[in-house]
């Protein structure tokens, strides 16, 4: 009997053009710790290159990507600026190219660290060598998919430069970043805990069992697409933020802009983004896991719930907070790993629907709009001009 993937036979994955996808969000648990064990082995040579970037008592360190890889520093910058005490800034590479003075300083120690599937992105590229151009003093990590990228050549040459190479199987075959995303954000707070990563690993083996009782679960994703929703909103704070926006894009993605999926805080929905609700939006909460930050996420919970018409509320938790919550019984102490784990069901949703509209979720865009890797940008030289 042919093996299922995500409760769907193989074979009409692949005729429906969706197996990759279905793969590749399957395969991340695994491949999560396959990343741990490689950052695990090369330890040493990664702990003494940070000891050398961090004794700078003013380093700024810049998180940056385009698209999905931006939003993956997203994730990690809140995380990683209250563990290392540092100025920590998630700035895409489509800002920077755009207005490189406005977010590089010439006179700070900076480390850049640029997170990339491909390493191909012009813009990714281009930051690269605008930071080289304008930043005296520079340290540079590249966190990447795909050995053969520029990005990965260049940071091989450049002594300044730390590469740390995903597993093959991250560099997604398919249109939407999945695995490659979320091993990249692991790799990056895995290289800053070297000395506890058996805290991490605890997390790691407890978000696999969750998760595949997840994948396992038909029931849950057919009763939510039951729900003939049009606009999804993903709600969370924290690291669960920058979470809540990868969601919405995968959202986006994978249903061609069908579903107007977005995102927001649960604090900042309020001031605006609320009037989104209507009788065909799906709310999704992230509920964090630590005490403070969750007193927002209950509160707001209560408020949805209370206001309630046809519009539905769907929360995503470790403990049971209502009949509408999916509940992942395993408890996971760090809330970034806590956030793949979420992150991962927003995926799976996002297929699904994907497919219940039939659309080929491999290829989204077939006309070409919108492509795997960016195509029709020109990257222009860069002079300084006076004056701000």
């Amino acid at each position: 009997m042919e093996e299922k993937i995500l409760g769907y036979e193989q074979s009409n994955l692949e005729a429906w053009n969706g197996i990759y996808t279905a793969k590749e969000i399957h395969q991340q648990p695994d491949v999560w710790l396959k990343v741990l064990h490689q950052i695990s082995t090369h330890k040493e040579v990664i702990q003494s290159f940070l000891d050398q970037v961090l004794e700078h008592e003013d380093l700024e360190i810049i998180l940056t990507g385009a698209g999905t890889s931006a939003f993956a520093g997203e994730v990690v910058e809140p995380y990683l600026h209250q563990l290392t005490k540092k100025s920590v800034r998630a700035i895409a590479t489509t800002d920077i190219v755009a207005n490189p003075f406005g977010y590089l300083s010439p006179e700070k120690p900076t480390l850049l660290i640029s997170y990339a599937r491909s390493g191909n992105s012009p813009e990714s590229v281009a930051t690269v060598q605008l930071a080289k151009q304008l930043v005296r003093n520079l340290y540079q990590i590249v966190i990447t998919c795909n050995k053969e990228g520029k990005l990965a050549q260049f940071a091989s040459e450049d002594e300044g430069s730390l590469l740390l190479l995903m597993p093959d199987e991250t560099n997604d075959m398919s249109f939407a970043m999945t695995s490659s995303c979320t091993s990249m954000i692991l790799t990056n707070i895995a290289i800053f805990n070297l000395k506890t990563l058996h805290n991490l690993q605890t997390d790691l083996f407890n978000v696999r069992e969750n998760l595949l009782d997840l994948f396992n679960n038909t029931d849950l994703f057919n009763e939510i697409l039951t729900y003939d929703y049009d606009r999804l909103i993903f709600l969370g704070s924290g690291p669960l933020k920058g979470i809540a926006r990868e969601m919405a894009l995968k959202t986006l993605e994978l249903t061609a802009g069908i579903v107007n999926a977005n995102y927001d805080t649960p604090l900042g929905f309020r001031h605006g983004p609320k009037s989104v609700i209507n009788d065909k939006t799906l709310i999704v909460v992230l509920k964090n896991n630590q005490t403070y930050p969750k007193y927002y996420d209950e509160d707001l919970i209560r408020e949805l719930l209370s206001e309630r018409k046809e519009n539905k509320v769907l929360v995503l938790c470790n403990d049971h907070v209502a009949d509408d919550s999916v509940y992942f019984g395993r408890a996971i102490k760090n809330n970034v790993i806590l956030g793949m784990q979420y992150l991962a069901f927003g995926q799976i949703l996002a297929l699904k629907k994907s497919l219940s509209l039939g659309i080929t979720p491999d290829n989204p865009c077939p006309t070409g709009e919108v492509n795997r890797v960016v195509k029709g940008v020109t990257i222009y030289q860069f002079k300084e001009e006076k004056g701000c």
